[in-house]
């Protein structure tokens, strides 16, 4: 049995440097077409001109801001009229960590901000895929998560605690579309190597006087496997739980954190 990806079509949210493009990559160089979506319509063009050029499928972009619901709802509408179908969706997207603040000092529009991209518009880009998916017998649905809800880090709460919102959400939508022959599962990134997690050390190492490559080897030896993950390293475990060689998987979290959180 054929369990590439040859044939299907896959949505990325979030398509920009990092884990979406190496998801992207991962999907169309396993056979898939795609489509890309992402809120700025120029670079998101350009890496679908890239992925086509790189793997010789078909790729659309489609410019989305899923914080907007109607945007987030056209989105799979669009793959289906543009691709003919769709198989799998991959949810990159994400409002990040950059608003900071403990839970007695939130700011209730930071919180709604968030909870519009992390949860209601990667929930809307999920379930209207779904219906797209149930027509073409199946398909996989896969959230890309943050150890964030597992470490519970100070400062973080807007972002671990939207993020776990959508992520028993999709738990709850594995039992309800197994029906349909759609599995729904969730990839978890440990630190991943690349501009923000440079940002982050040369933060850290302002405020403790160490050098940025002290810090992220200090954070490297914490792991099991004694180093930081790449965004490759995520789009496998994506293109795993999107093509069929996962058809008896459905919601699972699979950490790709090189044992980061062990136990």
């Amino acid at each position: 049995m054929n369990r590439s990806m040859a044939g299907k079509v896959a949505i990325v949210t979030g398509a920009g440097p990092g884990v979406g493009r190496s998801c992207a990559l991962a999907l169309a160089g396993d056979g898939a077409e795609l489509a890309l979506a992402a809120r700025r319509k120029e670079p998101l063009e350009a890496l679908a001109a890239e992925v086509s050029e790189a793997t010789g499928r078909r790729v659309v972009a489609v410019p989305t801001d899923i914080a907007h619901h109607d945007s987030a709802a056209a989105l799979a509408d669009t793959a289906a009229a543009e691709l003919g179908r769709v198989d799998a969706v991959v949810n990159v997207a994400t409002l990040g960590g950059a608003v900071r603040s403990t839970v007695t000092d939130i700011d209730w529009g930071d919180y709604r901000r968030a909870v519009e991209v992390n949860v209601i518009g990667t929930l809307e880009v999920s379930r209207r895929a779904a219906e797209h998916m149930k027509a073409a017998g199946g398909g996989s649905i896969v959230q890309i998560s943050t150890l964030g809800t597992h470490s519970v880090p100070e400062k973080m709460a807007i972002y671990t605690s939207t993020k776990s919102a959508v992520h028993t959400a999709s738990l709850v939508m594995a039992r309800e579309l197994g029906p349909h022959n759609i599995r729904v599962n969730i990839v978890t990134p440990g630190y991943i190597t690349g501009d923000n997690l440079d940002q982050l050390w040369q933060g850290i190492a302002a405020q403790t006087g160490k050098t940025a490559q002290q810090v992220s080897d200090r954070a490297a030896r914490a792991a099991a496997l004694n180093r930081h993950v790449d965004p490759g390293d995520i789009a496998e475990a994506v293109l795993f739980l999107a093509s069929e060689r996962s058809r008896g998987v459905t919601g699972l979290e699979i950490r790709v954190d090189a044992g980061q959180m062990i136990g």
